[in-house]
Order: C-alpha cells, then sequence, then structure tokens
C-alpha cells in the first residue's frame, strides 16, 4: 500500500534524521566498542584481577540508577510543548552538555585509586543521564515522523544506515586519532578523540532539529494523567513482550561486541598470510580487529538496506526471529573455530553481519508500533514513554554485558596485559561465543509471543488514520 502524501518523509528530511543518528552513534558506539577496555586497560579503574569486575559492576550499578532517569525523561517529553513540538528541541538542548559528558568520562585523572573510582562513578552517571536526555526525544521521533508503518521502516533504514556508518568510523579512526593525537600518552589519545567525535555530535545533532518534523499527534483531547499513562504502558502487551526481548537481544549484541578487543588482543594475536604482489605479511591484533569490525559494520549496512524487502515478506516479527536466530546459531559455531584460522573467522563474520544487520532498524519501528497500539486500545499517545522503556533496556542491556563479562573474567583469572592462563583464555572465548549464542536464541523464544502481526497493524494504522481525519 502507497502511504498517503501527509505520510511520506521527504528525502532531506530522511538524511538530516540521519545525520543526528550519526552525530548519537558516534558516541554510543565508541562506548560499546572501547569503554570497558578504556576502563581496565586505560584509565586502570582497579589494579590487576579486579579491574574488569570492578568496571562492570559501575556499569551495572549506574544503569540501574539511570532507569529513573530514562522515565523522567520520557514523561517529561511527551509532555513539552514548544513551537518546534515535542520531541525535537532535545537535541538542540542536550548537544553541547552530551558533548562535555563524553569528554570528561574519557579523561584520566591523576588521582589515587579510590579517588579515580569516585570520578569514574560521577563522569559516568553524568555521561548515562545526558545519553537519555537526548536520546529517548531522538528515538521517539521514529512514531512521530509519520503514522505509515512502512514508511516508519524506511525511516529505520536511514536511522541506522547513519548509525553503521557511525560505526566504520569508530572502528577505523579510533587506533588512528588515539596514537596521532596521544602520541605515547594513549589516555591522552583516548580523551581528544572523543573530543573530535564529540564536536562531529553536536553538529549532527543541530542538523537534525533543523532538519525533522513532528507529524503525529496525541488526540486532541487528551490531557495530562501520569497515572493513566503508566496504567497504559504496562498493560500494553505487545510494549511488556518487547521488552522482555530487548534484553536478551541486547546482551546477546553487546557481550559478544565488548569482548572483540580482548579476543584479538589474546586469542587471536597475529595473522599470517600470503597476499598478492605483497608477499607474506603479518598483521597485529589491533589490525586484524579493524579489518574485522569495519567489514562486518559495512556488511552490517547492506543487511539494512534489505530491511523494507524482508519485512514486507515476513512481517517485522518474522524477520526478527529469521535474523536474530540465525545469528545466534553462527555466534555458537565460533567457539570450536580455532583462534588461529583467522580466514574462517572472517568467513563467519560475513554471514553473521547480513544476518545481525537488519535487526535493530526492525526492533525500534516495532517500538513505535506499541505506541500505536496503545493509542488505538486507550485513545492516549506517550511515545517517548514507549520509547524510554526501550533505551533503559537497551542500556541496562549494555551495562548487564559488562558486568556479566567483568565478573567472567575475574572468576577465570583475566590480568590486564599479562600471558592469559588456560582458564582466563577460556573466558574470553566464552563470552564471545556461547553465553551471547545463548541470549540471542532466548530473544527468539520470546519474540514467538509478540502479538502484533502484519495484518493486526494495518487495522490499527487504517484507525487510527480515520480517527486523526475525524477530528
Amino acid at each position: 500500500m502507497t502511504p498517503p502524501a501527509s505520510s511520506k518523509v521527504p528525502f532531506a528530511e530522511k538524511m538530516g534524521f540521519g545525520l543526528g543518528e550519526l552525530g548519537n552513534n558516534l558516541f554510543w558506539q565508541f562506548f560499546m566498542y572501547f569503554q570497558l577496555f578504556f576502563y581496565t586497560d586505560v584509565f586502570k579503574i582497579a589494579e590487576g584481577v579486579e579491574a574488569a569486575a570492578v568496571a562492570g559492576h559501575m556499569f551495572l550499578v549506574v544503569k540501574v540508577v539511570d532507569a529513573v532517569v530514562d522515565i523522567l525523561v520520557g514523561i517529561m517529553a511527551d509532555r513539552t510543548k514548544t513551537r518546534w513540538g515535542k520531541y525535537r528541541p532535545y537535541m538542540l538542548w542536550g548537544a553541547l552538555p552530551f558533548t562535555v559528558a563524553g569528554l570528561l568520562a574519557f579523561t584520566t585523572p591523576d588521582m589515587a585509586s579510590n579517588s579515580k573510582l569516585v570520578y569514574a562513578y560521577v563522569t559516568y552517571t553524568f555521561l548515562m543521564m545526558m545519553y537519555s536526555f537526548v536520546s529517548i526525544p531522538q528515538n521517539s521521533l521514529l512514531g512521530v515522523m509519520t503514522d505509515d508503518g512502512q514508511e516508519r521502516t524506511v525511516l529505520s533504514k536511514y536511522k541506522f544506515l547513519f548509525a553503521f556508518t557511525a560505526g566504520v568510523i569508530v572502528q577505523f579512526a579510533t587506533p588512528i586519532l588515539v596514537k596521532h593525537l596521544g602520541g605515547d600518552n594513549i589516555a591522552k589519545g583516548y580523551q581528544l578523540t572523543v573530543l573530535v567525535y564529540g564536536i562531529v555530535a553536536f553538529v549532527g545533532f543541530i542538523v537534525a532539529f533543523l532538519s525533522v518534523r513532528e507529524r503525529v499527534s496525541p488526540p486532541a483531547d487528551q490531557q495530562p494523567n501520569l497515572a493513566l499513562d503508566g496504567k497504559n504502558l504496562v498493560t500494553n502487551w505487545p510494549w511488556l513482550v518487547l521488552v522482555a526481548v530487548t534484553f536478551p537481544y541486547i546482551l546477546h549484541i553487546a557481550i559478544r561486541s565488548q569482548s572483540f578487543v580482548y579476543y584479538f588482543k589474546y586469542l587471536v594475536k597475529e595473522w599470517h598470510v600470503d597476499l598478492p604482489f605483497m608477499g607474506p605479511q603479518v598483521f597485529g591484533y589491533g589490525t586484524i580487529m579493524a579489518i574485522y569490525l569495519i567489514m562486518g559494520t559495512l556488511l552490517t549496512i547492506v543487511g539494512t538496506l534489505m530491511v523494507p524487502t524482508i519485512t514486507r515478506y515476513l512481517g517485522k516479527k518474522g524477520a526478527m526471529i529469521a535474523c536474530v536466530g540465525t545469528s545466534s546459531v553462527i555466534c555458537a559455531i565460533y567457539y570450536i573455530v580455532p583462534t588461529s584460522n583467522v580466514e574462517l573467522i572472517m568467513a563467519l563474520q560475513v554471514a553473521a553481519s547480513l544476518s545481525l544487520g537488519p535487526t535493530s532498524a526492525i526492533l525500534w519501528p516495532m517500538y513505535a508500533d506499541c505506541a500505536d497500539y496503545s493509542e488505538w486500545k486507550n485513545r492516549r499517545r506517550a511515545t517517548a514513554l514507549v520509547f524510554a522503556a526501550a533505551i533503559f533496556a537497551q542500556k541496562v542491556g549494555w551495562a548487564a554485558a559488562a558486568d556479566v563479562q567483568g565478573k567472567i573474567m575475574r572468576a577465570t583469572g583475566y590480568i590486564p596485559d599479562s600471558e592469559l592462563t588456560p582458564q582466563a583464555v577460556n573466558g574470553l572465548l566464552l563470552t564471545n561465543t556461547l553465553i551471547p549464542a545463548g541470549f540471542g536464541l532466548v530473544a527468539v523464544l520470546i519474540l514467538l509471543v509478540y502479538p502484533l502481526n502484519q495484518k493486526r497493524l494495518q487495522t490499527i494504522e487504517d484507525e487510527l488514520r480515520s480517527r486523526r481525519q475525524e477530528t
């Protein structure tokens, strides 16, 4: 079905929305791949075997506290009224504080160990608060820029094309920037690198603020009622299922993503390859990881481009089940692959990235569908509150992943920059293979009970559009 003209989003607006995602994800992708490593091996949040566990525990504690912030930001955004809309202004208001928060979090102060730990808690808490302040309203835009379900999926494609492009930039540029800007001082390198990303992120947020428009509003007669919004949320069965899916889904991605740098540094180490015209070459772990991650992200972008086609035939639910299930199986296969066989590791990365690539671009429109379902059922709309739960599940998932990984690394005797024991090696291998695979399969099982199929979504969409035309 071709959406009505009022439901279509102009190309320039899609690009502006995407640039906001580029800015957001320069930070998020940097956190995703390098924050745990930064705290254990650069900031040195604790000594020896305790470093990873202390950092992981901090992530979990801060994210649980941050849950309150997520809900408050969602409530506040849904009640914001400006000439720019409800959600757009937060990118303008939060651009500079978010940049400053990132810079502070990746600054290594010259302090005693206890003071450094306090500094890490304070700055990381501030960073997560500012992430909530910008990201919850920004993601809520997906539910109000258009009322057409398929157009939202296309819009989500742009969102994640720019997000994954940010991933390529981070994966390729971070080692270069850290070395170039910091020289022998790796702590300074990380600080100045995040400053560079922060400046680009600031520009992206401003461009997005100037570009996007909000077209879907709550019912005209809706009055603020926090208790009723809360009741509608916790009785929204599709939303409850999706939150339950998001947590293990994020663990599936996060545990493995945070383990990459350890996997390549301590397990793979070197790649001996005979290249045409160049002869035998030996690549260190940093180069191997960069090739692996960049190749994976480029293939993820290819997978994202296929999202509108996949969802048109399988529906969002069917596409998520197929993609996450395939990714989980491939992840489990890694456990039996010798770490000396880099060629096979790269080949599996092709399949894993193509299968996992579409999932983020499918999941976020599903949250917008939950907002539509709530409006259809209850005649009230609280878009940001719905997305606040998605952001919360995402952040808690990443924090829990770091906590799980940190505890495994401590239990198996991981000590930074040392010769690892067989137990420590197996611990790192598990966090890159079987453990994330298991969480992915849990997500698939929960998805089976998600109730919004394509036929039901079309009925909801048509009825909501009819109601809006009547008013």
